[in-house]
């Protein structure tokens, strides 16, 4: 299951759509908004998230396929939230199901490292009626990298 929605969403409602006799293992990563911590002048209310669509959901698909290929999950899920989302309200969630822990847990992490660098996501802080795009970070990149011997093989 993929998904872009304006709307939060239910965390338990989700579990429920993955959950299985045959998972022994589910992992979640859950993004939030925060407090800007590189901007001591200004407070951050809100992030505002623009995506197009269609692009997006075919390279989450793409993303999601491998990650269940390559860890064999028994399901994933990926939410992600557009629009103006504010401090403290959930961005994406992602979830995966596998026998065991460690497939379940590393494919997590890829899909986030993979979702942040390779999505049609842009991502905007709102200071006021200020909206300050936020750039792609070296570190996320350097994440995204790390797993080129799992999508070439």
């Amino acid at each position: 299951m993929i998904k872009i929605t304006n709307k939060d969403f239910s965390l338990d409602d989700l579990y429920s759509n993955i959950k299985s006799h045959r998972n022994g293992a589910v992992s979640i990563f859950l993004g939030t908004v925060r407090e800007d911590i590189f901007n001591e002048k200004e407070s951050i209310e809100a992030i505002f998230l623009e995506c197009y669509e269609n692009l997006a959901l075919k390279q989450l698909d793409k993303i999601r396929t491998e990650a269940i290929h390559k860890w064999n999950l028994n399901n994933c899920i990926i939410v992600h939230r557009v629009g103006k989302i504010p401090l403290g309200d959930k961005i994406v969630f992602i979830m995966t199901s596998s026998p065991h822990r460690e497939e379940s847990i590393r494919s997590n992490e890829f899909i986030i490292d993979q979702l942040k660098t390779k999505a049609a996501f842009w991502k905007f802080s709102q200071y006021g009626d200020d909206l300050k795009i936020v750039r792609a970070k070296d570190k996320d990149l350097e994440k995204s990298l790390k797993w080129k011997d799992v999508i070439d093989n």
